[in-house]
Parts: C-alpha cells; sequence; structure tokens
C-alpha cells in the first residue's frame, strides 16, 4: 500500500513539474509576449509541434515569460492570454492573423514579474494535442508605457524563421480582435517555459542559426551555431559535399552548441550540414540538413590592373550585371584623393564610355564581412594604372557621372566604406540614360485636359536639371524634373506621384501657377522617402493655369528621375487620404542652420539622423519640438520619426 502511494505522489509530482523551456539562455528582447514600451499591443507566436517535444498529448496548466529583474511594467500588466492550435508554421504576411474564433482564453488579469520571471497559471488548463502547432497569443489592455531604457523588456530568440510571430502596437488604439489591423511580422518568438507538458526523453533537431540555409561567402572556418532543444545532452555535426554527405565531418560529437571545422572548407565549395542532437533517450530522428557556400578565393580585380571589363548597358534599367565582392581584397595602394573611406578591400572595374554622361549602379549589395555592414563606396578615375586622376566620388550606391569623354576609358574603383572585417558583395553596372523627354522643360510640359488624368513617365531618367535647381514652397530647392500642365476651374486638384514597386526614386512634387520664365510656388510635397507616394491637394482658381514639376528631391546635387506614374484628379480627398494627410509631420526651417523644429511632436517617440550614406549619426529620445543640431557637419540628412503609433516617417532635411 505504502509502495503504491509513494508511486502515486511521484507521478503526481512528474505531471506537477512537467515543463518544456524554449529559447533558454537569450537575453534579446523584443516584441512578444506583449509589448511594453507601446501602449497597447496584441501579438501572435506560433510554436512548432517540432520545436515543442511533447511526449504525448496534455494540459497546458501556465505559461512563463522572462525578462531583467530591473524591468518595469507598471504599465504593461493587464492581459488577456489566448491558446490555440494550427497547422500553420509561420505567418505569411501582415494580415495573416490566425482568427479570434480558432483560439481559447485561458488567462485574463494583471500580471506582475518575480526576479525577471512573469507567471501566467490557467484556472482551466489548455489541452495541447501534441499533433498541431501552438498558438500563443497575448493582448496588453492598460494605456500607457514603460520605457526600460528606451526598449522592449521581454526576453526573445530567433531562429531565423520568418513570420514566427505576428505583432501589433499603438500608443492610442487597442487592438480589436473583431476587426484586426495589419501587423507587422517578426522572426522572434519569446523565451517560454509551457508547463504541464513534459518533453520527450529523445530531444528535437536543433534548428541551425548560422550558417543560413543557402548562405553565400560563408567563411574557410565558420562557427557554426545552433539552439539547444530541450533534454539535449549532446550533438553530432556531419559535413559534406554532396547530400548527405559526411565526407568532410562525420557525425563528430559536440557537447556545445557550436562547432568550428579543425581544417579550413575549401574555397568556393558547396557544403551539406547536418546536426542531430543526442539525449537520455536517444537522438534526434528526420533532422534536415542545409546547405551553404563557403567564401571565393580573393578577387581576381584585387589590382588595378586586373580591372574587369564592364559592358555599358544600351539603358538605365541594366538588365545584366556583373557581380563582384571585395571580401578578401587589399589595398591596392592608389590615393582617394579627395574621396572618403577607406580602401582597404578596394576592387577594380573599368568601362569604355560611350556618352558624356553614364549612370553608375551597385545594387543588391549584402554584408558578407564579419561585420555587419552595406556601406560601399565607388571612385571613378581616368587615365592609366599607375597614373590615375580622380574623375568622381560617389558614397551613394547610385550616382550619374558626367563630362565624360565619349570613347575614353574610365576606372571603377569599388569598395567598402569601413576597416576591417568590412565587405560586401554587389552587382555593378554602367547605364545609358535614354533621351530628354518630351516634357524636360516646363515649356514642353504635358497638358492634362480630361480628368482623372493618368500618365506613366517611363522615360524620367534622361530629364535634364536645365537652368538649375528650381525653388519649392517649403523655402527650399529641388531639380527640374518632367513637367506637367493644368488648368483651374475653381476645383480643388489632387496630384499624386506614385511609383513601380521596388523603385528606389525619391520625387518631390511642386505645384506652381504663372508662366514659365515667371512661376509661383503654390504647394510643394515630400513627405515620404524612398518608393513613396508623393500627394498634394491644390485649391484652383478659374482659368489660371498651373504647372507641376516631379523630380528629384535633391535641392544641392543633380540626381536622376526614375519612372513614376502621375494621377490628377478634381474634388475633396477621401476621408483616409485627408487623415493621412492631416497627420503628417512637418520639419522646418528646412533647410536649417543650427535648430529643426518638429511639428506634431507628440506623436513623436523617439528621433534617429543619419546621413546620406545612411550612417547613423544621432539618435534622440523623447525629443521636444526644437532640435539643436548645431554639431552636425553641412549637408543633406535624414530625421526619421519614430512614431508612437508604431509607423515611422523619414523627412529628408538640409543644413547650412
Amino acid at each position: 500500500m505504502k509502495k503504491l502511494l509513494f508511486s502515486c505522489l511521484l507521478m503526481l509530482s512528474m505531471i506537477m513539474n512537467a515543463q518544456i523551456d524554449l529559447g533558454t539562455g537569450s537575453t534579446s528582447v523584443g516584441v512578444a509576449p506583449i509589448s511594453t514600451y507601446y501602449g497597447y499591443s496584441y501579438v501572435q507566436q506560433i510554436f512548432t509541434k517540432q520545436e515543442i517535444n511533447a511526449n504525448a498529448a496534455g494540459n497546458i496548466t501556465g505559461l512563463k515569460f522572462y525578462l531583467s529583474p530591473n524591468a518595469v511594467l507598471t504599465n504593461s500588466s493587464d492581459w488577456t492570454v489566448f491558446l490555440g492550435h494550427t497547422s500553420k508554421t509561420n505567418f505569411t504576411s501582415e494580415s495573416d492573423w490566425i482568427p479570434a474564433a480558432g483560439l481559447t482564453e485561458v488567462y485574463t488579469g494583471a500580471i506582475s514579474q518575480n526576479n525577471g520571471v512573469v507567471e501566467v497559471t490557467f484556472a482551466v488548463p489548455f489541452p495541447y494535442n501534441n499533433t498541431q502547432n501552438l498558438v500563443v497569443a497575448a493582448q496588453e489592455n492598460s494605456s500607457g508605457y514603460d520605457s526600460n531604457g528606451f526598449s522592449e523588456a521581454f526576453y526573445v530568440y530567433n531562429l531565423s524563421a520568418a513570420g514566427s510571430s505576428l505583432y501589433y502596437r499603438n500608443d492610442d488604439d487597442p487592438f480589436d480582435t473583431a476587426n484586426p489591423e495589419d501587423g507587422n511580422l517578426s522572426s522572434n518568438k519569446s523565451v517560454i517555459t509551457i508547463m504541464g507538458l513534459a518533453p520527450s526523453s529523445i530531444p528535437a533537431c536543433p534548428v541551425v542559426a548560422y550558417p543560413a540555409n543557402n548562405a553565400q561567402f560563408v567563411p574557410l572556418s565558420p562557427n557554426i551555431t545552433w539552439n539547444a532543444p530541450t533534454g539535449a545532452q549532446s550533438y553530432k555535426v556531419s559535413i559534406g559535399t554532396t547530400p548527405g554527405g559526411t565526407n568532410v565531418v562525420n557525425q563528430e560529437s559536440v557537447a556545445t552548441t557550436s562547432f568550428t571545422p579543425s581544417t579550413p572548407l575549401a574555397a568556393n565549395t558547396t557544403y551539406y550540414l547536418k546536426v542531430t542532437a543526442v539525449g537520455a533517450g536517444g537522438e534526434s530522428a528526420g533532422c534536415s540538413e542545409i546547405t551553404f557556400k563557403s567564401a571565393p578565393p580573393p578577387p581576381a580585380n584585387d589590382e588595378c590592373t586586373g580591372a574587369v571589363e564592364l559592358t555599358v548597358s544600351a539603358n538605365i534599367q541594366c538588365s545584366n550585371p556583373t557581380s563582384g565582392y571585395t571580401l578578401g581584397a587589399t589595398d591596392s595602394g592608389v590615393a582617394t584623393g579627395t574621396c572618403s573611406g577607406n580602401p582597404d578591400d578596394d576592387v577594380w572595374y573599368k568601362f569604355t564610355a560611350t556618352a558624356s554622361t553614364h549612370f553608375i549602379s551597385l545594387s543588391n549589395i549584402v554584408s558578407i564581412g564579419s561585420t555587419d555592414t552595406t556601406d560601399t563606396y565607388f571612385q571613378v578615375l581616368s587615365g592609366a594604372c599607375g597614373n590615375m586622376s580622380n574623375v568622381f566620388c560617389s558614397d551613394p550606391a547610385t550616382a550619374l557621372v558626367n563630362d565624360l569623354t565619349p570613347g575614353d576609358t574610365y576606372y571603377i574603383r569599388v569598395y567598402s566604406y569601413g576597416g576591417a572585417g568590412r565587405a560586401q558583395s554587389f552587382n555593378i553596372c554602367v547605364g545609358t540614360l535614354p533621351p530628354p523627354p518630351a516634357n524636360d522643360a516646363c515649356s514642353g510640359a504635358l497638358a492634362a485636359t480630361t480628368f482623372p488624368y493618368s500618365y506613366t513617365q517611363t522615360d524620367a531618367g534622361g530629364a535634364t536639371n536645365n537652368d538649375g535647381f528650381i525653388e519649392v514652397c517649403t523655402d527650399g530647392t529641388m531639380n527640374d524634373g518632367t513637367w506637367f500642365t493644368f488648368t483651374g476651374d475653381g476645383d480643388t486638384y489632387n496630384i499624386s506621384v506614385s511609383m513601380p514597386a521596388g523603385s528606389s526614386f525619391d520625387p518631390e512634387v511642386g505645384v506652381y501657377s504663372g508662366s514659365c520664365d515667371n512661376l509661383t510656388c503654390e504647394d510643394s510635397m515630400d513627405d515620404n522617402g524612398s518608393g513613396g507616394t508623393e500627394t498634394v491637394s491644390i485649391p484652383t482658381v478659374a482659368g489660371t493655369v498651373y504647372y507641376v514639376n516631379v523630380g528629384n528631391y535633391s535641392g544641392f546635387t543633380d540626381e536622376m528621375e526614375w519612372p513614376f506614374t502621375i494621377n490628377i484628379s478634381k474634388g475633396a480627398l477621401s476621408t483616409a487620404e485627408t487623415a493621412k494627410a492631416k497627420d503628417a509631420v512637418k520639419a522646418y526651417p528646412n533647410p536649417f542652420t543650427d535648430v529643426l523644429n518638429i511639428s506634431k511632436i507628440e506623436l513623436v517617440k523617439a528621433v534617429s539622423i543619419s546621413d546620406v550614406s545612411g550612417r547613423l549619426v544621432k539618435t534622440i529620445d523623447n525629443p521636444s519640438s526644437t532640435l539643436h543640431l548645431g554639431d552636425l557637419k553641412q549637408g543633406l540628412y535624414f530625421v526619421t520619426l519614430q512614431m508612437k503609433d508604431g509607423s515611422k516617417q523619414t523627412i529628408k532635411a538640409i543644413k547650412k
């Protein structure tokens, strides 16, 4: 009888203490299970059956989430928690919410943290079927947010599974599960303990964190890493040059979650990697392998004398670019002259000019060095190797190079902007501009006579800056791009400029009255960044002629225009469009000297300022409406506003 009682008590103890821990050890923070840095949030996460790796179906009795013991949750403590089953392994879009009807509410009420742990215990356990994946959803319902060093508070981990979670966060409006708004995808998930389930004695398959599947330019002595599944006591690593092969590493036993081959890998070779876990009950089965390609040898065009010949494209689309990389390249010893950056990994290209102006583009830039950066730089030179003159410097990845001599050979030197550890792969192309479009000048403006009017400017790249930069209503200037005209009739005219998918064109729209030789700015718009739609509404006077210029936003360098579509309609904007325009935050004066003012600062949580190369130069948390920027050098800056509703706005500002 005593033995039976002891056995029953032991089994009860095992059930009560059963738990599965996922993501243990990570102290990265993120938006899961809720956002502490915003007033309201709703987050859904998917934990796969394989990752949970329970020994059987069972009742989930509660969850634990983890954060710093010093974190504050004063304004983030009103939670509703839901669980559910799904066949999805990840969320596929920003609207791919699992319907509320498919979830079970398991907890509602206040939470608190105890020494870095938030434990949520269910009044009624949730029956997990161990055949599907588990959905964990949490809604935070109290207004206000907790700063915690201007960051999220809860620990998350990342297994590079895109769409592992889907989140909504907003300072003003709680999430409506009956009418869900679009959220944001994340590859992060909560560091979590699932209570009530016992892990299988055979551990789950590890998920390789580095290198990623299909990765390129992997170092010859890579530090291979993976997660630690529950119950794993050791691991076996296999590497081969064929699928399933083990000719490089054959099930080598590893005690930790990282491994570096004892012999460097061969360069420019495809490898296949599998990692399995070993636990008390045996070795994980059915683990998939990943494939990666090792780094190539140093580039053949490391020196000027080995410059790769580029074929000049007949257009600006550059349908057949040349691929290249700086990894393994060395400093060629050629002075940069007036150019910037560290050319310690420069590589060389050359082309024969076919026109006086060419478009040079670096695209598909990928960081492949030990330091994560895509900041590349290129220099154009004339002459011959050993006796060269600087022609052009470019920190931006694309640029127009003018004053070339057709028939002459020019060299392009590409390097990562920073020093040791920085390297990139890229595509390079030299393109040819189309002839100037018919509406290149104000005098050739295309007339819009029937509304709604729509026109797609496919040859915008040929537009010239004519007599220079033109004034806009924000006390600045812009490129003289392409022109359109219409005659007012007393109605409001709405002008919208949009770009094709994937475009990086950043236009400004200026609307003028008067005549081409005496224009008066009525309004201008440049609220969005690259690829963003610009919209401006103009109340018109009957009989007055108006001119619309669509040009690159830059007011101090001649930049190229790209294809766009302009639409002109009449009548009042829709409610949504009006609200969007109303909520736009402005920066003024622009250009500025030492102080930049931000309107509607109550909508802004933080400000970051980057230069034209994308380098972050300043961050301001909890900003006031007056930004003191006297320490910045003269030039163009991107002022990114992190809004309290979770969105971002980028404003271009020029410091005089």
